[in-house]
């Protein structure tokens, strides 16, 4: 359980090495990335230790992928989340996986 406010990378922090994160933190990755690797390492932390234990540059490759696609559908959804859907209610409504596998 998270109690309180909780900034980006918050999460993730608490999963995986300083490097990966210092990494993350740079470009192409952005908040979107960075709410996926949250709610990777909140929801799934021994599976994301797990990519990370393949390279980081397997794991910023998987991550980077997922970014452009949740990042793609919600830029084209922008109207449904004015009427109130979420975030994840969209991407579930496109058949978005957002867990990791």
């Amino acid at each position: 359980m998270i109690i309180g406010e909780i900034k980006p990378l918050d999460v993730a922090k608490r999963v995986l090495n300083p490097e990966t994160i210092s990494s993350v933190r740079m470009e192409p990755f952005h908040l979107c990335g960075w709410k996926i690797l949250d709610r990777w390492a909140l929801n799934s932390p021994e599976k994301l230790r797990a990519l990370e234990s393949e390279g980081e540059v397997v794991l910023l490759g998987r991550l980077l992928e997922q970014q452009n696609l949740e990042h793609g559908i919600l830029l084209e959804a922008m109207e449904m989340m004015n009427t109130g859907l979420s975030e994840y209610e969209i991407l579930t409504m496109n058949k978005v996986e957002t867990e990791l596998m």
